[in-house]
């Protein structure tokens, strides 16, 4: 296997679902997608979110995804299951284009993506974020360390006598994914979004969510 292949093996495996805001309980990190080689890099990957606080809703979600990397653009498709009490389904599409920039430290990717989610009414995330990723060999394992702040919008619908909305939060998440040359990884996410608090909409409050998750790059 190629170093570069190597040191995709999960990175691009990332699951990407956007973190809803707005009243919507906690679904997924926004996760970074990272370029593949010359080829291209396929994976899939399958996980677990929480959220970790009251903001949150401190939910529970199973999800899974295939993510498909190349030097210049990368994209992942992916879906989940929010339980908790909430029981839906959620899915989400992300596309990350990978600046060729010669000789850098880092990684630098321009990333976007929607999420769909339908309780009560329906709810779309569009983040928008710039990843700095980075990797480096620890034994016989590939690390992925990367971070990426976002600006995060929401569009809830309209619900009885209430129209639809949107709303623009701020948030980050970082993580690091683990490579092993077989192809197997593993990686954990953390996410941050500042966002109007759910009692209080006046208020600001900051909404916690982590990833767990195992992945495979497909030969």
């Amino acid at each position: 296997m190629s170093k570069s292949r190597f040191a995709i093996s999960i990175a691009v495996a990332a699951f990407l679902v956007a973190t809803p805001a707005m009243g919507q309980l906690v679904n997924f990190p926004v996760v970074a997608l990272a370029p593949g080689d010359a080829d291209g890099v396929n994976a899939v990957s399958g996980g677990w979110a929480r959220g970790l606080n009251d903001q949150s809703g401190k939910a529970n979600a199973i999800g899974a995804a295939f993510v498909r990397g190349t030097e210049m653009v990368s994209f992942g498709i992916s879906g989940g299951y929010v339980m908790s009490g909430l029981d839906e389904v959620t899915l989400a599409g992300s596309v990350a284009y990978h600046l060729p920039i010669a000789d850098a430290p880092v990684g630098v990717s321009i990333q976007t993506g929607i999420g769909w989610i339908n309780t009560a009414t329906s709810v779309l995330n569009f983040p928008v974020g710039v990843a700095l990723q980075g990797s480096t060999e620890a034994g016989s394992m590939m690390v992925t360390p990367w971070v990426m702040p976002r600006v995060h919008f929401t569009r809830v619908g309209s619900v009885g006598a209430f129209p639809s909305s949107t709303a623009t939060d701020f948030g980050a998440s970082a993580g690091a994914g683990f490579a092993t040359e077989g192809g197997f990884g593993f990686g954990v996410a953390l996410d941050l979004m500042i966002q109007d608090d759910i009692a209080v909409p006046a208020d600001n409050a900051s909404s916690i969510g982590f990833l767990v998750y195992a992945s495979y790059m497909l030969p």
